[in-house]
């Protein structure tokens, strides 16, 4: 009976082992998931294809190209389409802050400036992000897209 108590005891021991071993590697925190994610954003040069602006969704078309890229440091830099900008940004998972963003001051076309005006309004919206079928999306407090990219190809 010796024998078999020591056997139940060593194999519920190393069962109880595996099971919080796996417990462990399953609780890893978001942070570490989300990186891989993020390397897919990080930069790479985007080009915006839509603004939701308060009143109207804007569709910008050449020559006025808007464009963004998030660097790994925290910086932030692109075009309106007619003035660039620059800033930095904070992310923890898909929650993004930017920064209130500096830029030349450049005159533009009519067209441009409502499109760097609404670029700049929603970009202090700027909230979170995520990527859909390829392209990224900058959403607001609400989860609703704000602004959407298609990755720039070389």
């Amino acid at each position: 009976m010796r024998k078999a108590t020591s056997f139940t005891f060593a194999a519920f021991a190393v069962a109880s082992s595996l099971w919080l071993a796996g417990c462990a590697a399953s609780n890893k925190p978001a942070e570490e998931k989300s990186p891989a994610d993020w390397s897919a954003i990080a930069d790479r040069d985007w080009q915006l294809m839509r603004i939701e602006a308060k009143d109207k969704s804007l569709t910008p078309m050449t020559p006025i190209l808007a464009s963004v890229n998030f660097t790994n440091d925290g910086k932030i830099a692109g075009s309106t389409g007619c003035n660039r900008y620059f800033g930095s940004y904070t992310r923890k998972d898909t929650a993004l802050d930017v920064s209130p963003l500096g830029s030349t001051k450049m005159m533009c076309m009519e067209d441009a400036m409502e499109i760097e005006d609404a670029f700049i309004a929603a970009m202090a919206d700027v909230k979170g992000w995520k990527l859909q079928d390829d392209d990224l999306m900058l959403v607001d407090a609400s989860n609703k897209s704000i602004m959407t990219f298609e990755q720039i190809k070389p």
